[in-house]
């Protein structure tokens, strides 16, 4: 019985890990992509310069890539494509990406590496964010619905499930010893 609990105890551990441990974007193909800074403080109108670098196997700076933005709002599936350009620095890139209304967006890059003639162009696609309104009363953290978003909340409530069933797996353990050791 002792055994099973602490099979139980590390299945869960390892699922924890698995779900809440940071993981990269996808890249793909043979680059990736490293955003410069997320879109905070946008309002729906204002023009937000995406800043990027296309990393030739996640390390070299490539350039004569044919990188874009695009951007999705999830409840309209309205699809904006924004080419980006040369920045002066070798591999990194800039588009003026414009959200046209306030709320959630998605948004991805293509590292446009076919054009270099070094690999397959791929996509790496970023967690949405949230737009002001065009007057600036955007509330950043909010979503286009009035409510905060969840993800962080939900993970937070299984962080802190998991470690309720850790400590009290690891107190049924000592229970279940046998008394002398």
């Amino acid at each position: 019985m002792r055994h099973s609990v602490a099979r139980y105890v590390i299945a869960l551990a390892v699922l924890t890990v698995a779900l809440v441990a940071p993981t990269a974007a996808p890249a793909g193909g043979w680059a990736s992509v490293e955003l410069a800074a997320m879109p905070t403080g946008i309002d729906a109108g204002e023009t937000w310069t995406a800043r990027f670098t296309v990393l030739r196997h996640g390390v070299t700076p490539t350039d004569g890539a044919m990188p874009s933005v695009s951007i999705v709002h999830p409840q309209t599936s309205e699809r904006s494509t924004f080419p980006a350009d040369p920045a002066g620095e070798t591999g990194v890139y800039e588009a003026a990406v414009v959200f046209p209304t306030a709320g959630s967006w998605r948004f991805e890059i293509d590292n446009g590496l076919e054009a270099t003639g070094y690999g397959v162009s791929a996509t790496t696609r970023f967690d949405p964010v949230t737009i002001g309104s065009a007057d600036g009363n955007g509330i950043p953290g909010v979503g286009g619905d009035g409510l905060l978003l969840p993800l962080p909340l939900a993970g937070l409530g299984v962080l802190l499930a998991l470690a309720l069933v850790a400590i009290f797996g690891i107190r049924r353990l000592r229970r279940l010893a046998p008394a002398g050791r």
